[in-house]
């Protein structure tokens, strides 16, 4: 059996690749990821809009840091829905963003491999949400010489600022997760020529925020935080 992570892209369907459109299509089972039954998935949602040919099935994902909660709820749901897999030739997880950046069905393959050793994994890229919020902008994302790091807010505050200081350009994935401390954060590993922090980009709500604004605290998981030095 073959799991296919596919990007979906952040938000606008149109942003799928057809590669990504023609798997989720021609797959055996499509799981859509959700924290719980009943709640909203970006992820599906892109998919969906475009009028998915294959029955989807409700895959849950505890959202939680705890590795050993997170796995044993990914285990019940395949237990769940063993009825639904067992059998398949491919199984395929839509996964919001690039499918080989911080995408949930890392967790799910690690899981299921235990239960099922012969299990393939094929990734499918799509469109990154700091490559989307960056042309929103109408900014080069990094040029020439100069150092992208691409960062994850849930990281120790520390460890994000030891790699801001040494970076030209920033993309914070999660900010919300830095809490109060974003502010400081972001100035005490400045100076920064712009500071851009754009919500759900590719979604309908999207919003962008700029200058100071940008670096103060946020509770908008799906925001991405861009930083640029000054470009001589």
């Amino acid at each position: 059996m073959i799991l296919y992570g596919v990007g979906v892209g952040p938000g606008d369907p149109e942003l799928m690749t057809i590669r990504a459109v023609r798997t989720l299509d021609s797959a055996d089972v499509v799981f859509i990821p959700v924290s719980d039954f009943g709640k909203r998935s970006v992820a599906g949602e892109i998919y969906t809009h475009l009028g998915e040919k294959r029955k989807t099935h409700p895959f849950r994902f505890p959202m939680t840091t705890d590795t050993a909660v997170r796995d044993a709820g990914i285990r019940s749901s395949l237990d769940e829905l063993r009825s639904v897999w067992e059998g398949a030739e491919s199984v395929a997880l839509p996964v919001i963003g690039d499918s080989a950046l911080y995408a949930t069905v890392a967790y799910l393959y690690s899981v299921w491999r235990d239960i099922c050793p012969a299990l393939e994994l094929k990734l499918l890229p799509g469109i990154s949400a700091h490559s989307l919020s960056s042309c929103l902008t109408g900014e080069f994302l990094a040029m020439g010489t100069e150092r992208l790091s691409i960062l994850p807010g849930s990281n120790d505050v520390g460890r994000l600022a030891e790699s801001m200081r040494t970076s030209d350009c920033v993309a914070l994935y999660k900010p919300s997760a830095v809490g109060n401390m974003l502010t400081e954060l972001v100035e005490s590993t400045g100076p920064w020529s712009k500071a851009v922090r754009v919500h759900r980009a590719g979604l309908p709500e999207q919003s962008i925020v700029t200058g100071d604004e940008a670096a103060m605290p946020t509770d908008d998981y799906l925001s991405v935080l861009l930083l640029w030095r000054d470009r001589k």
